[in-house]
């Protein structure tokens, strides 16, 4: 079950089903979508939701990535990693190590990939072009903080920025634990990755100075910058907090704090060309609209102005649990910023496809 939250609410476009958990959006040009399932299969949809193509990577799959043209569309997962172009055929194919994380480059159409302990860069054909040097763990997460210039990788315990057109590690960027999700600002001054041991570290590409937010119930993961740069949002057990980046950036300033989930948030996105606009999404099916406009400052306590409730069920009658099906397990916005678009994959199989209404 599901019901309309008051006020803006989501409308239903369409929905596709599958019989894997969807573990992996990413949006194209023109509306679509590519959903990867967890046990390999990749399903490319077109904007009313039509079957484009599908095909499988022959292993777990862990993340999806799409060429900013959408020309594209990659498959990576445990042991390998697949290339297709928009007609469905096969460009390349390659075994590797565990790889989830990719990120393509909107400048120089490179495509930056985990690959085990390296991070490689790929040509559109799947080439690789550029190999790191040997990382101090497995990489769990690339962005290009600078475009063509750089690429920053998390790895157990730290982050390194690499320079591939000079062949260089640029900085070495320390953290305690783990890092779960990394995010670059994009002035491509800050990188910012939640951590395992419920903080929030980000550092200054150019120098290294660092900070840490503390406080958090649980680890900080999914850290994502609207588009002016000046918010991050993170979540933390049901908690999304957005964090101000503007001048001197956030150290000293309280969060704004998003109260409205009732269970662990899973999913974190801004809507394109909406300076305002955020998606939020959880395990027990709910997504949430929220708006940080000028008005908002650090530490106010903003309400959702609308979204889709998910069947939470009352935890005092064991027949009527949340349906564990219905857990957002990947989300992403794509659309205008006059007409975003939100994508949903459920554990179901499902992708939803909703509008504020």
């Amino acid at each position: 079950m599901s019901a309309i939250l008051r006020r803006a609410g989501l409308r239903p476009l369409w929905r596709s089903a599958a019989g894997e958990p969807v573990v992996a959006l990413a949006a194209l040009p023109g509306g679509g979508i590519a959903a990867g399932g967890s046990e390999g299969e990749l399903r490319v949809l077109g904007a009313d939701g039509t079957p484009r193509w599908a095909d499988r990577l022959d292993d777990a799959l862990l993340t999806v990535s799409a060429s900013p043209d959408g020309r594209r569309v990659g498959a990576h997962g445990m042991a390998s990693r697949r290339l297709w172009d928009d007609d469905g055929a096969r460009v390349a194919s390659a075994d590797c190590g565990w790889s989830a994380t990719a990120a393509w480059d909107d400048r120089s159409g490179a495509l930056a990939v985990g690959d085990g302990r390296h991070v490689r860069l790929l040509d559109r054909d799947g080439v690789v072009r550029w190999s790191s040097p040997r990382l101090s763990s497995t990489v769990t997460a690339v962005v290009w903080p600078r475009g063509r210039l750089r690429v920053a990788a998390a790895a157990y315990r730290g982050v390194t920025i690499l320079e591939p057109s000079t062949d260089r590690v640029t900085a070495t960027l320390a953290a305690p634990g783990s890092i779960s999700g990394l995010a670059a600002s994009p002035s491509g001054r800050w990188v910012v990755g939640g951590s395992q041991d419920a903080t929030l570290h980000g550092w200054k590409v150019d120098d290294g100075s660092d900070f840490r937010m503390s406080g958090f119930p649980t680890t900080v993961s999914l850290p994502t910058f609207a588009g002016t740069g000046r918010w991050l949002a993170c979540c933390s057990g049901d908690v999304v907090t957005c964090w101000d980046f503007s001048g001197a950036g956030p150290t000293g300033r309280e969060a704004a704090v998003l109260n409205g989930h009732g269970a662990p948030v899973t999913g974190l996105a801004w809507a394109p060309g909406d300076r305002h606009l955020l998606v939020s999404g959880d395990e027990a099916g709910t997504v949430l609209l929220w708006r940080l406009d000028a008005t908002v400052r650090p530490g106010a306590r903003p309400q959702p102005v609308g979204g889709l409730r998910g069947a939470a069920g009352d935890p005092g009658d064991p027949g009527d649990a949340a349906d564990p099906g219905e857990a957002v397990t990947a989300l992403t916005v794509s659309g205008t910023r006059t007409a975003p678009v939100v994508h949903v994959g459920r554990r179901c199989g499902r992708v939803d496809t909703l509008a504020p209404a």
